[in-house]
């Protein structure tokens, strides 16, 4: 076996078992000696990434990646139904890394904040690309211009992670909160492209 291949195997393990143990205990309690006990030299971590950080923010990276190769290869078509559930089927079949993603999305570690936001950049563009595809399908009225809707979109998910994020108050997410994470931001972007009051005022 080649010496990058083998370098390579280290790290998927190291990755495996990492992610795990963020998805278990969260960034905060989640620790590299946990990460040994699936059998794991230390040296071999600290030779493969500089500290726990740098761990965290690698396994991030990959999970988000993952999700977004995921929903590239299951989207039939740029819509928020099919995204939405493309998204939704990653998170049940990967439920360890949509918590670690979940996680660095709603609750970020303040001091890796900044970081986690450039990982993130990729999918927010995605969710843009997808709202705007969306957008393109609605007659706006008369009174909401695309900037309107596009600013009122990203302020809307940002909103809604910081309140999901208060609501867990720090607790380590279950599988029952992340499909209810899904299904909330869902039911909101939901009410934001087609509103709560059948008709609306403008057309009495």
């Amino acid at each position: 076996m080649k010496k990058e291949e083998k370098t390579e195997l280290t790290r998927n393990k190291i990755f495996e078992a990492a992610i795990q143990e963020f998805s278990r205990n969260g960034y905060a309690a989640g620790s590299i000696n946990n990460i040994c006990k699936a059998g794991i030299n230390k040296g071999l971590i600290y030779h493969n990434f500089k500290d726990k950080d740098d761990l965290y923010l690698q396994c991030v990276h990959r999970c988000c990646q993952n999700l977004m190769n995921y929903i590239t290869e299951h989207m039939k078509q740029i819509c928020f139904v099919e995204y939405m559930s493309s998204r939704m089927r990653f998170f049940t079949e990967h439920e360890s890394e949509a918590v670690v993603f979940l996680e660095a999305r709603t609750s970020p570690p303040s001091h890796l904040e900044e970081a986690l936001r450039q990982i993130g950049a990729p999918l927010d563009e995605m969710n843009l690309h997808v709202f705007e595809s969306e957008l393109a399908e609605c007659e706006l009225r008369e009174t909401i211009s695309r900037e309107d809707a596009l600013h009122y979109f990203l302020m809307i998910q940002k909103i809604y992670n910081m309140e999901f994020a208060k609501e867990q108050n720090g607790k380590i997410m279950t599988r029952e909160q992340l499909q209810l994470h899904e299904k909330n931001i869902r039911k909101v972007l939901d009410l934001l492209l087609y509103g709560i009051a059948k008709g609306g005022r403008e057309e009495r």
